[in-house]
């Protein structure tokens, strides 16, 4: 797993960790060796009542996917996590949240 500079996970809540051991395993499966590049934590700007200031969202790197690898992976990444979980595909990252709270 690689950070992005500046990514805090310093109190991200423990619902999450589901979500890391699983992006880890995905991203290696499609060829990323280091695995899993996360891109906002509890840092960023996001929306007002945004999961990610609870801790209770991760952004993940695709730049190197085409879009058909990443529709794929996010469909893996989603097969993996309970119905918990809401998982999109943005342009430029795959956004996890935890969905009960």
């Amino acid at each position: 797993m690689v950070l992005k500079d500046g990514v805090i996970l310093n109190g991200l809540n423990i619902k999450m960790r589901q979500v890391l051991i699983a992006a880890e395993k995905v991203w290696k499966k499609y060829g990323m060796e280091d695995g899993v590049t996360i891109t906002s934590g509890l840092d960023g700007c996001h929306a007002a009542g945004s999961r990610h200031y609870y801790g209770l969202a991760l952004d993940m790197r695709t730049k190197y996917f085409t879009d058909e690898i990443k529709n794929q992976v996010a469909y893996e990444l989603e097969a993996k996590l309970t119905d918990d979980y809401l998982v999109i595909v943005e342009s430029t990252h795959i956004h996890v949240q935890y969905n009960r709270v």
